[in-house]
């Protein structure tokens, strides 16, 4: 889980589980505005193969990070 923990560090999010399982951890990423405001995103993170999948409004995106959280591809 270290590699979602630093890609919310390079983010700016909060990390908020939902969930756990033996493969995967899923919840919110929650971004602040300057005006104070939260936004969350819903994620789905892959233990094993580091993948983050970002559900958002037009379809999932799929983001694949290394062990420092830094997105590969």
């Amino acid at each position: 889980m270290k590699p979602l923990v630093y890609y919310c560090r390079w983010q700016g999010a909060s990390l908020r589980l939902r969930g756990r399982d033996e493969t995967a951890v899923w919840g919110h990423l929650v971004f602040t505005a300057d005006d104070g405001t939260e936004q969350p995103q819903e994620f789905h993170f892959n233990l094993q193969t580091r993948q983050l999948t970002l559900q958002k409004e037009t379809g999932d995106e799929l983001l694949q990070l290394d062990e420092m959280g830094v997105v590969v591809r």
